[in-house]
């Protein structure tokens, strides 16, 4: 993806050319031509390409209209046809950047809802002297800010942030979530530095920070059709609509095949576009990762199953848990920003740059968000909560009979659970759901609970019906576990998502729950909807199975190490846990027990993270260049960073 950065100052403070090269400095790596400047006295606005779509090509990054107004653009609008039609623009190619400007021009920041696509954008607006940085409905693209010292700064990407002058310290607040499994929404790992939340814009203006939704995965209205047919139908068309906008010309885009239905449709659905209007047309190149350490992870048989039907054979990657170090990440090749990987996680870099991503690809066809938004999560729930809160106790007691008759479950439990369920629902607890590990201290605990506790929004809940908060609650869960969200180092793909295409979710989202998912039937309609395109064999697979001996293996095989990574645990100094409770869990896993086994793999890896960020901050104080460099931002201008600058 495209990066844009910028700074805003307050008090008629200039923006200088040096200060936007130095900003540019820290991310011209991941782009893939010259970066572009604006200065507009106390704004700098910057851009650096990241060309992986036909029409990016012809995108300038940063625009100024005649009226002043100036925007820094990345991503993709789908509706662009639509958009230059209603905005009377002409119909040659128009690039995304000057639509959005027009459409702001004419509705203001209400047009943000009528754009469809993967994109991310600062906008100055001349009128109101304000700043506006939004997301789109999914957070395809990362956009992130920190207010301090009288300005604003924003990025794509953290590197900017730890490139500038602005002492950049561990966020406790981020810390506390991660490490007791809350969600972490807006927060970083870098204090003071924020997120742009997905469906989301922000306005900075008179140095005041205000935030907006733009799009809402509560969806109040019921798309009802009058069979089943017409339920596949539309879900065939809005799918086969979502791959082809993220499969459109230009360079050329991997995809992901695992042995699930969700990858596999993807790659299923882009072969029959393409082989629709031309048997013999080009198909998309794949890569598989692969854990044969255990026969119910082993994916080789299925993806290969795929292959097969497709006629072509993917690059394919061991990617087995024993190959994990239980080491820190040696920073030389440069660090990583987040949480997660560990001394092995560059090697593997390295091995897919080296046998596939050498191959000109800018992009990566991902599955991610299929198993939440099509029913693969087999919890009746929603659907029997709908029927108690309408009052149609004849549906509710005919459905609960139907799903207690799959798994045996007695039928005042399963009745007893769906009320709680509800309740929870409209008056969620105070205290998190989620289990805590007994090595994260009381004060950490109410720290991650109180920050979730503050997100809690229960205006609105009344009359919305079950299922619709349930969609909600799994969409932000989806939000946090995009692959985008913790970039590489030597290369960073763009990620594109067809199951969280806006028109697809909005339909998913709008109609009756038990389209999705039928007792004894996860993903009813996907596998009735595809059954055409899809092997059988993928169609009709047990739900795949979870990691469980291999990590707990290896874990047991890194005993040893992971103690003494932890004898002087930066953790501890800090009071994110408690060692003394951590060594008994090690202990214990280390005999077979799994009670805690996330738990420990987030523990173990934030600590290796915080050791892998220390040892780098190190290397740079100890570099003679870093007492000569600017105080403006603290990072010289790199000899190959070209600027072209407009008044």
């Amino acid at each position: 993806m495209s990066i844009i950065f910028g700074l805003l100052r307050e008090g008629g403070v200039v923006v200088s050319e040096p200060d936007m090269k130095r900003l540019a400095a820290a991310t011209e790596r991941y782009s893939t031509g010259p970066a572009s400047i604006c200065l507009a006295g106390n704004l700098g606005m910057g851009f650096q390409p990241y060309q992986s779509h036909e029409r990016s090509a012809a995108e300038p990054g940063l625009f100024r209209d005649t009226h002043g107004n100036i925007i820094a653009f990345d991503g993709r609008l789908d509706n662009y046809r639509e958009l230059q039609t209603l905005l009377g623009l002409p119909s040659e190619a128009y690039p995304d950047s000057r639509i959005v400007l027009a459409a702001f021009f004419r509705w203001g920041a209400a047009c943000f809802s009528r754009l469809v696509g993967d994109w991310a954008f600062a906008l100055w607006s001349v009128k109101d002297s304000g700043l506006y940085l939004a997301r789109d409905h999914a957070g395809a693209r990362t956009l992130y800010f920190r207010q301090q010292r009288g300005a604003l700064l924003w990025s794509t990407y953290l590197d900017t942030f730890e490139c500038c002058d602005w002492p950049s310290s561990m966020s406790d607040d981020y810390a506390a979530c991660y490490l007791t499994g809350t969600p972490i929404r807006d927060l970083t790992p870098s204090k003071g530095v924020r997120s742009v939340l997905p469906g989301h814009y922000l306005i900075f203006r008179d140095g005041e920070l205000s935030q907006h939704s733009h799009w809402d995965p509560v969806v109040r209205k019921t798309i009802r059709c009058k069979d089943d047919t017409e339920y596949e139908e539309q879900l065939f068309a809005l799918f086969r609509q979502s791959v082809e906008r993220r499969t459109e010309p230009g360079e050329p885009v991997l995809a992901q095949l695992s042995g699930g239905m969700d990858s596999t449709a993807i790659v299923c659905m882009s072969d029959y576009i393409r082989r629709s209007t031309n048997p013999e047309a080009p198909i998309l190149d794949t890569v598989s990762f692969y854990d044969d350490s255990e026969a119910s992870l082993n994916e080789r048989p299925y993806f290969s199953i795929t292959e097969a039907k497709r006629g072509k054979v993917g690059t394919h990657i061991d990617i087995s848990f024993s190959q994990r170090t239980f080491e820190p990440h040696d920073s030389v090749d440069g660090a990583y920003l987040f949480p997660g990987a560990d001394s092995f996680a560059i090697d593997q870099e390295r091995r897919l740059y080296d046998r596939i991503w050498h191959k000109g690809y800018r992009s990566i066809l991902s599955g991610i968000g299929g198993d939440e938004v099509l029913g693969g999560v087999p919890v009746a729930y929603p659907e029997l909560a709908d029927y108690l809160v309408s009052g149609n106790m004849r549906a509710l007691l005919r459905q609960s009979i139907a799903w207690c008759l799959i798994d045996r479950t007695p039928l005042i439990h399963q009745l007893y659970e769906t009320a709680r369920y509800t309740i929870g629902l409209y008056a969620p607890s105070k205290s998190t759901s989620i289990p805590v590990p007994p090595w994260i201290p009381a004060a950490v605990r109410r720290r991650a609970q109180d920050l979730n506790g503050a997100r809690a929004d229960l205006s609105g809940r009344w009359g919305i019906a079950p299922h619709s908060l349930a969609n909600a609650e799994t969409w932000w869960n989806i939000m946090e576990t995009l692959p985008h969200l913790s970039p590489q180092i030597l290369f960073r793909p763009e990620y594109r998502y067809p199951f969280l295409d806006k028109d697809l979710v909005t339909y998913l989202f709008s109609i009756p729950p038990e389209q999705l998912l039928r007792p004894g039937r996860r993903r009813s309609l996907m596998r009735r909807a595809l059954r055409h395109i899809m092997p059988t064999e993928i169609l009709e697979r047990p739900r795949k199975a979870y990691q469980l001996r291999a990590p707990l293996v290896a874990l047991m095989q890194a005993h040893t190490k992971v103690e003494r990574a932890f004898a002087d645990s930066l953790l501890a100094d800090s009071g994110l846990i408690d060692a003394s409770q951590f060594r008994i869990a090690l202990n214990n896993a280390a005999r077979g027990d799994s009670r805690w086994r996330q738990a420990l793999f987030k523990t173990i890896a934030f600590e290796l993270w915080l050791k892998s960020m220390t040892q780098s901050k190190s290397k740079v104080l100890n570099d003679p260049m870093f007492t000569n460099r600017s105080t403006a931002f603290g990072r010289p201008t790199s000899s190959a960073s070209q600027a072209a600058v407009s008044a």
